[in-house]
């Protein structure tokens, strides 16, 4: 059943705002060589990047998703929570691309297993912000998830807070987030604790820079959910009045995604490159952090698992607090943009520049 109630179209705006996170997503690619503002350029709309505003109350919309005609891709935790507060968006597309999830120990630990965690403390980034602690919640969920593997009880290990001053302002070129690894890091380094969560390229780079010992990869489990965090899977939202008024255009940007995952599965190195400036990574921490097949993974899905695992990290973040009101998720999922998307790309009418 249809969770637009009607797909009307409408006056074409003028600009539509976009935004992702510092990770692999097919949106990053799809700006990093530009096909999206080409696109929408060709057909006189404007594309604007909501890290790349010089207004913070602009800014903070890719945690909030409160500016007009955005489209945001990336990490679960903000478009779930601001969905929890009331914003009326719509899943589009999910993508999930899996990542290096680790547990890190100093070289010298005598921690050896995930079970000699018994009794240890565990890093927990806490920010001060006025928004969700993304950091907070994908940390913890890791650690939890550590915990449940190794067969101990929540109660059996000690979870250390880690301040943070400020809030998470995102910009094209700062990486905020880059400051809670750096507290984390250097956390574990001091013996202020004993095991820290770590994820991605940052995962890789940290093991580089400090010498760290990975107890465990997540990633490695091969039950999906089990992988289920912050980064995985990546919703694509957008403001649902832009789905039901220009479903077109919500579309056609997602067939500019499809052929992106296309051009991808041909082009490993340059999605190698293309990530790496991404997330402010080395090429080597980004093979590391994400393995030897992630140019195949890029393409946006609305499967029974990808659908699964978005509601999966919806209840973590419910049961744990990060939000504090449920909804109902399967009326979030909207999925006549993506059916649309998928017959332009048939229709083979968005070829990319570089082909």
């Amino acid at each position: 059943m249809s969770n637009v109630t009607q797909l009307k179209p409408s006056a074409q705006p003028e600009e539509i705002w976009y935004t992702r996170c510092p990770v692999p997503t097919t949106s990053g690619i799809a700006q990093h060589f530009r096909w999206l503002h080409d696109e929408f350029g060709n057909r006189n709309i404007r594309l604007e990047s909501i890290r790349g505003s010089d207004d913070p109350a602009v800014r903070v919309s890719h945690f909030d998703h409160t500016h007009p005609n955005m489209f945001r891709e990336g990490g679960n935790v903000p478009p779930i929570w601001a969905r929890a507060n009331g914003r009326d968006t719509a899943v589009v597309g999910i993508t999930w691309i899996d990542e290096e999830q680790v547990i890190l120990v100093r070289a010298d630990s005598d921690i050896e297993t995930l079970a000699d965690l018994r009794g240890r403390r565990l890093g927990l980034p806490k920010h001060d912000s006025n928004i969700v602690d993304v950091g907070r919640g994908q940390d913890l969920r890791g650690l939890l998830t550590a915990v449940q593997l190794a067969g101990l009880k929540r109660d059996e290990v000690t979870f250390v807070d880690l301040f943070i001053e400020g809030g998470y302002d995102l910009r094209e070129q700062n990486d905020r987030v880059s400051e809670r690894h750096h507290l984390t890091s250097e956390a574990l380094l001091a013996g202020e604790v004993d095991a820290i969560y770590a994820k991605g390229s940052t995962s890789a780079t940290l093991i580089e820079q400090h010498g760290f010992r990975p107890l465990a990869d997540i990633n490695a489990n091969p039950d999906p959910f089990v992988r289920v965090n912050a980064g995985t899977p990546r919703p694509i939202t957008v403001n649902r009045k832009l789905a039901v008024e220009n479903p077109e255009i919500v579309a056609r940007y997602l067939a500019v995604l499809l052929r992106t995952a296309n051009w991808a599965e041909q082009h490993p190195e340059e999605v190698i490159k293309a990530v790496a400036a991404e997330t402010g990574s080395t090429e080597e921490a980004v093979r590391r952090g994400y393995g030897p097949e992630l140019h195949l993974h890029f393409q946006p899905k609305l499967s029974d698992q990808y659908v699964r695992g978005l509601e999966l990290q919806k209840n973590y973040l419910f049961e744990e607090g990060f939000i504090r009101n449920d909804f109902d998720y399967q009326s979030w999922i909207v999925r006549e943009p993506l059916e649309l998307a998928q017959e332009l790309v048939l229709d083979l009418r968005l070829p990319l520049a570089s082909d």
